[in-house]
This record gives C-alpha cells, structure tokens and sequence, in this order.
C-alpha cells in the first residue's frame, strides 16, 4: 500500500512537472509574442510619425532658408545702394571742389564775396541737375552760405548746433584742418539720416559739401526687393506674402498686402502674422501653423522697411504622402506580425519536446537524487547516534528552547533518559551561557559547565548555532566533553609554574652570592665608621656633630643594604598580573640582581634600548627570563676565560615587530647542540648546572607570553632575540 502510494506520488509529480512546463511555455510564448506585436506596432507608429516629421522639418527648413536668404539679399542691397549713394554723394561733392578751384583760379583779382556769390550760383545751377543730392557751404565760424535744398536757411550760424542724437555735425566739418574730404552722418529734422561729403577750401575759408537723405534709399530698396521676389519660382505647394504693417497696435486692420504668390491672402493670415509678432515680441525669425495646421509659414519682420515677409507651406501634400507610407507600411507591419506568430508556434512546439526530454531527464536525476538522499539520511543517522560528539536539537519559542532531539551521547553526557531530555529547557543544562547572548550573533563556540542530572559539574565545548527551518527558530547544539583536558591543562600550568619556582630556587644560590658582592662594600665602610668613631673617643674628638654625621653615613649605608633584598624579594615573588610595561624598566630589574656578579667578573654591559619600547605580559617573569640568558652567557664567559668579556642588549625592529637582542662574545653555541638548549634538564654545565634555567625561559616567553625566542651564532657569540 505504501509502494502504491509512493509510486502514485511520482506520477504526480512527472505529470505535474510536464503540465507545469507546458503552460509555462505557452505563457512565455503569448507574453514573448505580444510583446513583439506590440513592439512591431510601436515601430510602426513611431516610423510614420518619425516619416510626417522628417518631411515638415524639411519643409520647414527649406522654408526658413528661403527667408534667410530673402533677408540676405536685403542686407546685400542695402549695402550696395547705401555704397552707391555715397559714391554719387563723394563725386558731387568732389565736381563742387574742382568747379570752386577752378573759379577761384580764374577770379583771383575779384574780391572774396564776388568770388563766394560766383560760386553759389554755379553750384546752385550743379544742383538742379541731381534732383537727391544737395550742396552747401559753411565759413569757418558756421555760417551757412549756401543750402540748395533750402535756401531760407542761409546766413543761419550752425555751429555747436546739435542733430537729434547729439552730434555737432558742422563742427566736425570744421575742426577737419586736413586737406581732407570724409563722410559725416546726422539725423537732420526729419526722422531720416543724412550723409555729407565735404571738404575746406582754405584760401577762402570755406567748407564746402554735398548731402542726401537716407530715406529715398529705402524707397529704391522696396522696389529692388519686390522686383526680384517676383522672378522668384516657388512649388505648387509653397506661397509668399509680404505685407506692410502700418502700425504694431493694429496689425489686422493697418497692414497693406504688397505682394502674394500662390496664395489668396485672407484674414486668417494676417491673424497668424499677428499672432507670430505678439508671441516674438514683435521680431519674427519663427514658424506659426494655422488654419487648423493645413499650413505652416516662417516669418521674419524687417523693422525699418516695417515689411513683413512670409514663406510658407500648404501642408495637404504632405499629409497625403504621409497617408500612402502609413498604407504601406501597415501591410508591412501585418506581414511581419504573421511571420512572427507562425516562428512563435514554431518555437512554441519545439520547446514543448524539449520540455518532455526535459522532464524525462529529470525523472531520472529525481530518482538518483532519491537513492542519494536516502543514502545521505543513514549515514547523517548513523554519524548522529554514534558520534563522539553530543549533539542537541532545540526549538526557540517565546525566549524558551525546548530540547527536541537528541543522540545517545548526549544521554550518557548529561545522565538524563531520552523521556527526560526531550522537553527540556537547553540552557538550563549549562551555567554561564544564555539565549540573548546568542541570538546576538546567531553562532557561538566557547567553553561551559554542565550540570548533569546527578548534580555532577563537567566542562563542555558549546559549539551553536540557530537556524531557519519550515518557519520555525531551531537552535543546533554540539557538545564535547572536556573535562579532563581541563584538568590536565590546569595541572600543567601548575607544574609549569612550579618549574618556574624551582629555577628561582636553582638561582637562590647565585642570587645570595650575588646579594654578597653587592654588601660586601657597603659592610666594609660600615666597618670602617665604627672603627672611626671608636678612635674619636680615644682622642676626645668625639662630640654629638661627628656621632651625627656618621650615624647618618651608616643609615645610608644600611638603607642601601636593605633596598638590595626588597630588589631580590620583589624578584622572586611571583607575578600574575598581565600588564603594559617598558622593557627598560624590567631590565633595570633583571640588572639590579645580577650587576654585582657582572662586575665581580669585570664582564662590561652594554645597554642600548629605546625608553618607547614596551610589550604586553608579566613583567617579572620577563625579567625572569632576561636574568637566565645573562647568567648563561655570564658562565660561559667566565668559563672560556675570554679576555674583555662583554654582554650586549639592544632592541631594533624586525618584520615590522620590535624584538629584544642579548648578544655575548664568548665564541658561540656549538652546532651540534644549539638546537636543544631550549630542552628541559640538557646543561652543559656538569658540575652545576640543573638544566632548567632556558627552558624555564622558553616557557615564559612562549607558553605564558604569547611570543617567541630564538638563538643564533654571531659573528662574536651567542645570539638571542625575544618577540613578543
């Protein structure tokens, strides 16, 4: 019944998986088809509306160049009339000069205002002839002599006389004291400017000129530009207007149509001209669409000439070749999209028996999957139950963590029955571990006390961790057994620091020999101040002022004895304390004991540490542990009987760790054994040597401080470097 139902459970599946695949393929194919239809029709939309721009743009520009270049050739012919006029002006103006050179040659004998009279009527006679120019003549104070286009003028004084902008134009003229002729502009009365052409006739005084208004220009301007805008061929399509706009306030009612072509001006244009010159501040050089965007004009508004010119488009045409590409490119896009639904089915159908082959494939990984799973299972079974490792499975709910699994080390771990464990609370095992420090960090490893079921205290790693599984909070506990290693470890560190007592104790016997030197002096100055005060009483010299003074001399003395055995008891009382501390401080401490012995021998040290180097540790094991190296080399020194012995300690920085050197010079370490100095009980010293001193060092340096020591030969001894 069971095989039954598991077989019909794969079934299941396989029929599932390849439905699942099959309506997934026909959604991915409508999701992947639609989008490309849509994407085809979006193409299709954006290419005409693309198509009707590209072709006003270009109608637009071509329109606008058309205006560009209507305004060019204004610019160009008001230049060239404006170079013309000025030219006619220059050579009136030069024929006037000649006529009075010549005059004035023939009628020397004449006086001044026979020969002036002489003059104004041949140059009034010059001017009936150029109906646009005019001449005149000035003395040199500003007098008007001649006007011939008004005569009533004559006699007036001009000078400091100021045109509408300001300028002092007859004064120019006659501050010109070069035999020179130039131009000279004004605006006269009328609102026109005008440009004179003149020049002094010095021997009689006078300035004489020609001159004209501007405005007859415009007017040869007009007629120039309506002339050439008439030969102009436009298309079918295109039409001009050109209006002159009377007045800016009324624009629709004081325009006047100069000339139009290919169109019949109404008022809609002359609404959107209006409109153009409103929304432009009254400059133009922009395009307006009117009559409901069937046209499009550019316009521009010439301000002195006060022509508007026009060019614009009748865009039906356009709208027609854009109807004919959208027919076109409609038939297009349906092809295209029938195309696209056959390759969708197409692909539709081959995925379907990739799917099947698919399905099939993974109906056989399925079933490898299903042996390897069931394999995995006993073994993580086997590997659970039987594991040297106690293994506890707890559930985290409401701050509480039931114990929901467990294996049989566990059970034989904490004395519980499986009844028993199973519902209970995980951290109530344990003292010093709670859940809040866990969920802190969601894994932890440390070591723990456990409390069995018979009250018994054992030490356990705690390896946890807390997971997710199926919306539940699970905590998964690994727990060893460590309880005699601890105790192994704490009966090693008391054997380690016995060793550490009784290679004090192995250096008590040099250390009092040591203490012995260093009294051996202060006893005999001591010696001495008895002696001294003994002999000042037997010769009466004794009174309370020498008694003092040499009570106070064996104080010092005695103080100095005395702060010898605070350095040596401060030595070897035992130190646990974990501390910052500068090395030069504990090599001080380590000198104070062994300075007397050094100098006993004559042996010279030397010295040279930073005041800044400190490490981190027990200071008096370090200087422990300095003490032992000394004395080594101090032995071996005196042993070898080497002349000039010398001890040296130094520090310098080395892989980026700054390392303390010991170095002697009593010839080195032999190769054959400098790699077991380190080793507990090996000495070389046979008559008295324990054994214990550098390995005691070792211990120090490396078990208990965390660092390293190290030695080498040099080239003069023994080297030893310490890193901490």
């Amino acid at each position: 019944m069971k095989n039954k139902y598991k077989k019909d459970v794969e079934v299941s599946v396989k029929k599932t998986a390849l439905l699942g695949s099959t309506i997934i393929i026909l959604i991915v194919a409508t999701v992947i088809g639609s989008s490309l239809i849509k994407t085809e029709y979006n193409n299709f939309k954006l290419h005409i509306k693309n198509f009707k721009n590209t072709l006003i743009e270009r109608e637009k520009f071509y329109i606008k160049t058309s205006v560009e270049n209507i305004k060019n050739d204004i610019e160009f012919e008001k230049i060239s009339i404006l170079n013309n006029k000025k030219q006619r002006i220059k050579n009136q103006s030069i024929i006037a000069y000649n006529l009075i050179n010549s005059l004035y040659s023939q009628t020397k004998m004449s006086s001044k205002e026979e020969i002036i009279d002489l003059i104004k009527s041949a140059i009034t006679n010059i001017a009936k002839e150029e109906n646009d120019i005019h001449y005149f003549i000035f003395d040199t104070q500003g007098n008007l002599l001649l006007n011939t286009e008004n005569p009533t003028e004559e006699g007036v004084n001009f000078l400091d006389f100021e045109d509408i902008n300001g300028v002092k134009f007859i004064n120019e003229m006659i501050d010109n004291k070069k035999q020179e002729q130039k131009y000279v502009e004004y605006f006269w009365y009328k609102p026109s400017k005008k440009i004179t052409f003149s020049r002094q006739f010095k021997p009689l005084g006078i300035i004489i000129g020609s001159s004209s208004f501007l405005e007859s220009r415009n007017e040869e301007l007009k007629d120039k530009l309506l002339k050439k805008i008439m030969l102009q061929k436009f298309n079918q399509e295109e039409f001009l207007f050109i209006y002159h706009i009377n007045s800016l306030n009324n624009i629709l009612e004081q325009s006047t149509l100069l000339i139009d072509r290919n169109i019949y001006s109404e008022d809609e244009d002359l609404e959107a001209i209006e409109k153009l010159m409103i929304d432009t501040g009254y400059k133009g050089d922009e395009y307006i669409s009117y009559s409901n965007n069937q046209k499009i004009i550019y316009g521009t508004y010439l301000t002195k000439l006060r022509f508007f010119i026009g060019i614009g488009i009748n865009l039906s045409h356009i709208y027609d070749i854009v109807q004919k590409e959208k027919e076109i490119s409609l038939k297009n896009m349906n092809e295209n999209i029938s195309k696209l639904i056959v390759i969708i089915v197409i692909m539709a159908f081959i995925f379907f028996i990739i799917s099947v082959a698919f399905t099939k494939r993974i109906e056989k990984l399925l079933k490898v999957y299903k042996e390897n799973v069931i394999l995995n299972e006993e073994k993580y079974q086997l590997l659970f139950n039987y594991s040297n490792d106690a293994f506890l499975i707890s559930e985290i709910k409401n701050h509480n963590s039931s114990i929901i699994s467990c294996n049989q080390t566990a059970l034989e771990l904490t004395a519980y029955e499986d009844n028993e464990l199973i519902e209970h609370d995980f951290f109530s095992l344990f003292e010093g571990l709670g859940l809040e420090e866990l969920k802190k960090n969601k894994s932890l490893f440390k070591t723990v006390k456990l409390k069995t079921k018979d009250e018994k205290i054992k030490n356990v790693e705690v390896n946890v961790i807390i997971y997710d599984y199926e919306n539940k909070e699970l905590l998964f506990a690994s727990l060893r057994d460590v309880t005699e290693r601890t105790k192994l470890i704490e009966e090693k560190a008391k054997q380690d620091n016995m060793l550490i007592q009784k290679s004090k104790m192995a250096a008590m016997g040099e250390m009092i020999g040591n203490i012995a030197h260093q009294w051996r002096q202060p006893l005999s100055q001591v010696s001495g101040l008895f002696f001294d005060i003994e002999s000042a009483y037997d010769y009466k010299e004794l009174d309370k002022k020498y008694l003092s003074q040499r009570v106070e001399e064996a104080n010092d003395l005695l103080e100095y004895m005395s702060k010898t055995i605070d350095d040596f008891r401060n030595f070897f009382n035992p130190n646990s304390k974990i501390e910052d501390f500068f090395v030069t401080v504990a090599l001080s401490n380590a000198i104070n004991i062994i300075s007397s012995t050094l100098k006993f021998h004559n042996i010279e040290l030397e010295i040279d540490c930073s005041e800044t180097f400190h490490v981190n540790g027990y200071k008096n094991e370090y200087s422990q542990a300095i003490v032992n190296i000394i004395s080594n080399a101090k032995d071996i020194l005196v042993e070898r009987k080497i002349q000039k012995p010398k001890i040296k300690i130094y520090n310098k920085e080395v892989d980026g760790k700054e390392t303390l050197f010991i170095e002697d010079n009593a010839g080195g370490i032999e190769e054959d054994i400098i790699s077991r100095i380190f080793e507990p009980y090996f000495t070389t010293k046979r008559d008295y040597g324990t054994g214990i001193g550098l390995y005691m060092t070792k211990l120090i340096i490396e078990e208990k401080m965390k660092g390293s020591i190290s030695v080498e030969n040099s080239e003069k001894g023994a080297l030893f470097a310490i890193r901490i």
